[in-house]
């Protein structure tokens, strides 16, 4: 691309998003605007990579890359066009059969949207039998698949095989039916349920109009802070990029900012804190973070030059964070110390006894049945807070519940839920709680907790599928252990780990516990709870904060601790907080003498995101940067 072009593309993306949300944004260079700027060279540094070498070896994924990364580079054009032909004929048919085909029709529509020869950006790149290819298996997919009840308004909770699944197939039938509809081969045709390809696209555009609304006013996603993210965002940038109705492409050019936005504050040189929705054990839970790769591409920061499919639509975007974020994520000792409070959606809409599930499509033999029916989310939310606080040298975070049997929760919500804390100054430095896996499947609705500022309680779930209870510490944490207590210096912090109830022992990592039950175990060790159902206490403190170890080690001995009837009362003086946990659960903890609110009325409340629950109008700010997000307006802005 020629390199003017470049940088014209790149300053109508960051002027259009600030000018469309009336950002009251300053002008002048700054480190934000510089990465901002970068984005475009990070982009074709990882297209370079797939070009000599794509990334997987074999498969749909393999041929899209390849193809994506050289009609973008406009080098050996003709080889992706092969690249195409041939994951039509080699991998498409077992892809369809297989019913895993969403997991490339939106990568497949970025293509299209970007280098057909009805293209807006480069058109023509594709040639005729590459793009007719192509065309052909969006067709053969959603033509018998899609159908206009998917786009119900009453459906909009509703979640097909997991969230990530249904974002990446709702995605793609959004993005088949715009193409269609503006196809002369195509759009006189009819899907199997009679709709034509016109209607098809206005319904999925008021489908994802409601849909950003909704999680932005609502809390965003249900799986929180996972790896499974990526795949979520493939999709919701080629609604920011390629939606021709101005309101739908504004939503998601917002919805981006905000999600970037809350990813930002939560997080340390691209590694995120705060608890975790969907965090396989394994390498996943004890080196991973969700979304480094594609952070890399907007800030620079986690991961550099992934090659991953799932990163492909992030790589490629015209979407830009807004100044604010991007100053976010960068600025992590400006953002000082703060607590963050936030409403996640996860609990099931339950059904009226007796009800069968529900589902998508009433036939039994149609691809998207589900026999034990869909994730259905109560749409007034509650029951779920996720509480993080943030330092410039430690994160902390949980997501805290209601003790209720794991039936009231979403699968996508209770699945391997992470909570603890990550250090600065390494990038796997943290300590965390996690039962043992189970021989097959996942933990469910393990744990129970409480937090303030530096202090966490935790404790196994009696209505959890879960089994026994441990606490990792990463090896690059130096430990001590005195009268019950196992003491932990990061580079920047300290911590301090109580098993309240009964003795522990020191248990080491097994591959047994990675989900792949592959690979060779990570780097630590777990301390392990005699009583699985112990409360469990982590304290942690910034070095800033206290003279040295030592003198931490004795704040922490002389801190008030009683166990008594179930009943744990612990008063913090170094994080000044007086925390209550009803171990028998009979009671909502109590943070300061109060009970734990688990509904408040803000959707997100930071000193840098602040919204009302359901009003969908969300601030961003940062020193004298605003960013003012409001998902009601009908105007593009664009």
């Amino acid at each position: 691309m020629n390199p003017v072009w470049q940088l014209i593309i790149a300053l109508f993306s960051v002027a259009a998003a600030m000018s469309a949300m009336g950002a009251d944004v300053t002008t002048s260079p700054s480190s934000a605007e510089a990465v901002i700027a970068g984005a475009d060279a990070r982009r074709d540094g990882a297209m370079r990579a797939q070009l000599a070498a794509p990334y997987p070896s074999n498969g749909c994924w393999h041929y899209e890359d390849f193809a994506l990364a050289a009609y973008w580079l406009n080098e050996h054009t003709a080889d992706a066009d092969k690249a195409i032909l041939a994951e039509r004929e080699k991998e498409f048919p077992a892809s369809l059969k297989d019913g895993d085909f969403h997991w490339h029709a939106y990568i497949l529509e970025r293509i299209y949207f970007l280098f057909s020869r009805a293209s807006q950006h480069f058109p023509g790149r594709m040639n005729v039998e590459a793009e007719a290819a192509l065309l052909d298996m969006l067709w053969q997919w959603a033509g018998p698949r899609c159908r206009l009840e998917m786009t119900l308004p009453e459906r909009d909770g509703w979640q097909w095989g997991s969230e990530n699944h249904h974002a990446q197939a709702w995605a793609g039938f959004w993005g088949a039916a715009q193409i269609f509809a503006q196809h002369a081969g195509y759009k006189n045709r009819r899907y199997a349920d009679g709709t034509t390809p016109a209607q098809m696209a206005a319904a999925f555009t008021d489908y994802f109009k409601r849909f950003a609304r909704e999680r932005a006013a609502k809390g965003l996603l249900v799986e929180c802070n996972s790896g499974y993210n990526k795949y979520t965002l493939g999709g919701w940038y080629n609604l920011a990029d390629f939606a021709d109705d101005p309101v739908l492409r504004r939503r998601f050019v917002m919805l981006l900012d905000l999600f970037w936005a809350d990813w930002a504050i939560e997080q340390i040189n691209g590694v995120r804190g705060g608890s975790r929705h969907r965090c396989y054990p394994g390498t996943d839970s004890t080196a991973g973070s969700s979304m480094d790769g594609l952070a890399w591409f907007h800030f620079g920061l986690g991961r550099e030059k992934s090659q991953h499919p799932s990163h492909m639509c992030g790589a490629t975007t015209f979407w830009r964070p807004s100044p604010v974020v991007a100053e976010l994520a960068l600025d992590v000792a400006g953002r000082g110390v703060y607590e963050y409070t936030s409403r996640r959606p996860g609990l099931a809409q339950q059904q009226k006894d007796g009800a069968p599930p529900p589902n998508y499509v009433c036939d039994p033999a149609h691809p998207f049945f589900v026999p034990q029916g869909i994730y259905s989310l109560r749409p007034e939310g509650g029951g779920l807070l996720r509480y993080s606080y943030c330092t410039p040298d430690f994160i902390m975070g949980t997501s805290m519940v209601e003790a209720r049997p794991k039936e009231d929760w979403t699968a996508i919500s209770s699945q391997n839920r992470w909570e603890g804390v990550i250090f600065a100054g390494h990038p796997t430095a943290r300590i965390f709680v996690q039962p043992l896996t189970p021989k097959r499947g996942s933990v469910y609705n393990a744990n129970w907790s409480v937090q303030k500022r530096g202090v966490l309680i935790v404790q196994r779930l009696k209505t959890s599928n879960a089994q026994g209870q441990r606490v990792w510490f990463d090896a690059s944490l130096r430990r001590e252990e005195h009268d019950g207590w196992v003491f932990a210096e990061a580079p920047q912090a300290f911590a301090a780990v109580r098993v309240v109830n009964g003795p522990s022992i020191w248990e080491p990592d097994t591959v047994e516990q990675h989900r792949n039950k592959k690979g060779a175990t990570d780097t630590g060790e777990w301390l392990k709870c005699k009583d699985e159902f112990s409360p469990v206490i982590i304290e942690v403190t910034r070095k800033a904060d206290c003279k040295d170890f030592t003198a931490f080690q004795a704040a922490i001995l002389d801190t008030p601790l009683k166990w008594e009837n179930r009943r744990l009362d612990y008063t913090s003086r170094l994080n000044k907080t007086m925390l209550t946990f009803f171990a028998d659960y009979s009671r909502p903890p109590l943070v300061d003498g109060a009970p734990a609110n688990y509904a408040p009325p803000k959707v997100y409340d930071s000193p840098f995101i602040q919204s009302d629950f359901g009003s969908g109008v969300v601030t961003i700010r940062k020193d004298g940067r605003k960013l003012v997000l409001d998902f009601n307006a009908e105007s593009g802005g664009f």
